[in-house]
């Protein structure tokens, strides 16, 4: 990526067209990929029940391992097929049985089996089909792909992240670490909070981070990147984290729609990618999952020890979005300063060209331009 000198000013000040910036959260971001769970979560022979963008999900494993996603409501009486079985075919296959009358449905979602029709009733099983989503497994995550038209499918893979760490000789990342937490808030609301660099100090109060006591001035410089922008390498200020890989350190930040942050963290011969994942449950709630990947041995150990700090971090994200809940409810006005607020203003650019390009059918045209942006922190 090409540094630049840019002055913030002109990518952070208001455009044309600019939404006013509203308490009120505007629509979830469809026709793209989110990550429902870690791969390690989905386990074989079982049925979780799950909820993205306010949409009822069955999730499970076919007899061939492979990951699946069906609506969570059975065509005949609308009961949660989550709350039935997995069964075992003769063929090998594999069906979820609806717990009301039995009712059995393969993953591609087709009607297999109604126990009470009888021989020579003129009942078409294949027409009775339930709604399955796309999957997709990638480096140690399932991805659900949400679309707009229930008939939807995706045009593209999953994204994969410039700097994922990957052991020698291997083609898929391992996930190494996942805490997962939700946050009572809109999607825009939890994204805003993800990108923020300014609230650190205030919200995270640890000996892990800098204190409100001792803010620094910081100058980062940006790009765009596919579906996003990137804070471009730079060597970072000292830090316990940084100083646990040793080295000489470089630090990327990619962001990505609908709501994912890459920091990857390398020195001359390890690498550490932290992504935080953000995926509405529903217009007033998300989850939040931070998942590591790393081949710094020491990190084997420290991971023994870090949950209890990363649980606490993603619980003061919560009690934040919880405070802010409050206040929202009333829709006042919201404010918005340079430069700490530009990635939020990037952030509504960047969804609202992604909707309007899916909308009208054209390719997306990445609004954000290289800028250098300074705040205190």
């Amino acid at each position: 990526m090409t540094d630049t000198t840019a002055p913030a000013s002109a990518s952070s000040a208001p455009k044309p067209g600019d939404d006013p910036f509203r308490a009120l959260g505007g629509p979830l971001i469809r026709d793209i990929w989110y990550v429902a769970m870690t791969a390690d979560e989905l386990r074989a022979g079982k049925l979780y029940k799950k909820k993205f963008l306010g949409e009822p999900i069955v999730m499970g494993r076919d007899g061939k391992g492979e990951p699946f996603a069906l609506r969570d409501l059975c065509p005949h009486r609308a009961v949660p097929l989550s709350a039935g079985q997995m069964l075992d075919e003769p063929d090998g296959g594999k069906t979820v049985e609806c717990p009301y009358h039995g009712w059995r449905f393969r993953p591609d979602g087709g009607c297999a089996h109604i126990p009470s029709l009888v021989e020579g009733q003129p009942f078409d099983l294949e027409k009775i089909r339930v709604r399955k989503y796309a999957l997709a497994e990638q480096d140690g995550l399932i991805w659900i792909y949400m679309p707009t038209d229930p008939a939807g499918e995706p045009d593209s893979a999953p994204p994969r992240f410039e700097n994922m760490v990957l052991h020698k000789g291997q083609t898929e990342a391992k996930v190494k670490f996942v805490q997962r937490a939700e946050l009572a808030c809109h999607q825009d609301h939890a994204v805003i909070g993800l990108l923020d660099p300014a609230h650190t100090p205030f919200v995270h109060k640890s000996p892990l981070w800098r204190s409100s006591k001792t803010l620094k001035e910081k100058e980062k410089h940006y790009a765009p990147s596919e579906m996003g922008f990137t804070m471009l390498s730079h060597k970072p200020v000292n830090s316990y984290i940084y100083n646990i890989i040793g080295g000489e350190i470089r630090v990327e930040i990619q962001f990505l729609l609908p709501g994912l942050r890459a920091e990857s963290i390398r020195n001359e011969k390890y690498g550490f990618l932290g992504l935080a994942a953000i995926t509405p449950i529903d217009e007033n709630l998300c989850e939040i999952r931070e998942i590591m990947y790393w081949d710094v041995p020491i990190l084997n150990l420290v991971k023994l020890i870090a949950r209890p700090f990363t649980h606490a971090f993603l619980e003061q994200d919560a009690r934040i979005m919880k405070l802010q809940g409050e206040g929202l409810s009333y829709n006042p006005p919201l404010m918005q300063i340079p430069d700490a607020d530009t990635l939020m203003v990037w952030y509504r650019r960047l969804k609202r060209e992604w909707m309007s390009a899916k909308a009208e059918g054209r390719a997306f045209k990445n609004p954000v331009k290289p800028a250098v942006l300074r705040w205190r922190t």
